[in-house]
């Protein structure tokens, strides 16, 4: 596979063979895009919004933390980052998503963190930056920070760019029905983990 160069998102975008809304040519680079961060965050530990002594918002746990079970459905917590920007805390994970929807029925899309973030502590994406050819939908973020930093909403926070994949392989994977279609389809906003169904029902003991 071959990643598409910044001009051919362009014209692919135009074509409609790739969907980035909304989009702004300006935010095309030599082979990416960058996309935007969203005002709504999620977390598996309960938090507050509070302000320190300067005044800057920043995120508290309230309470003791929980374990988080990929056997079940577990509980979160939505925050929303102010106008004015909030401080992400090490040791929280934060679930985030791009204002964007961003994928492709012809390419397969994937997500990395931009090196400006990255360079501050950011880590916008741990393990799931490789989309699904047929995914079009906002992208969820697994933020972590190394040390307490404040993000701030619709700044650009990351990029997708997309491999190329021929014809014959996209023909054979629609006639498999083997294309994504999976749990987080048209995702709108954030969202948790649904590894639970992966796993069988849980029946009650008798």
């Amino acid at each position: 596979m071959s990643v598409l160069l910044g001009s051919a998102i362009i014209e692919e975008v135009k074509k409609g063979k790739i969907i980035i809304e909304p989009f702004h040519e300006e935010n095309v680079g030599p082979n990416s895009v960058d996309v935007t961060l969203s005002n709504k965050l999620l977390t598996y530990i309960k938090c507050s919004i509070r302000k320190d002594r300067n005044g800057n918002n920043i995120v508290y746990p309230v309470g003791d933390s929980t374990i988080v079970d990929m056997a079940i459905e577990n509980e979160v917590y939505e925050l929303e980052i102010p106008e004015a920007g909030l401080v992400l805390m090490p040791n929280i994970l934060y679930l985030g998503s791009t204002n964007e929807k961003a994928g492709s029925d012809f390419f397969v899309p994937m997500y990395e963190g931009r090196s400006s973030m990255a360079r501050l502590g950011i880590q916008s994406h741990l393990s799931a930056g490789f989309g699904d050819i047929f995914f079009k939908s906002n992208w969820t973020l697994e933020i972590t920070v190394v040390h307490p930093t404040k993000v701030y909403a619709n700044s650009r926070f990351g990029q997708v760019y997309f491999h190329e994949v021929s014809e014959d392989a996209r023909e054979t994977l629609v006639k498999s029905g083997k294309y994504y279609n999976g749990k987080y389809t048209n995702q709108p906003g954030p969202q948790k983990s649904k590894s639970y169904l992966d796993f069988p029902l849980k029946t009650e003991e008798k």
